[in-house]
């Protein structure tokens, strides 16, 4: 009875998903710190980068 409902509702839920995606992967990061785009998030990598999540207040917050 609701499918066309949620069916909407799940491909509105996805585009929103995929603008925060694409608006993380162009953020502003700290030198060597790479961002690739995922279908589900983003992905960071980079030089000791579990050291400089903990330094950096930049990297700490990413995602807010």
């Amino acid at each position: 009875m609701f499918e066309r409902l949620q069916e909407a509702a799940d491909r509105q839920a996805d585009r929103l998903l995929m603008r925060v995606i694409h608006r993380l992967a162009k953020a502003e990061t700290p030198k060597g710190v790479d961002i690739e785009p995922l279908d589900d998030g983003v992905s960071l990598s980079g030089s000791g980068l579990k050291r400089r999540m903990i330094d950096d207040a930049r990297l700490r917050n990413f995602g807010r």
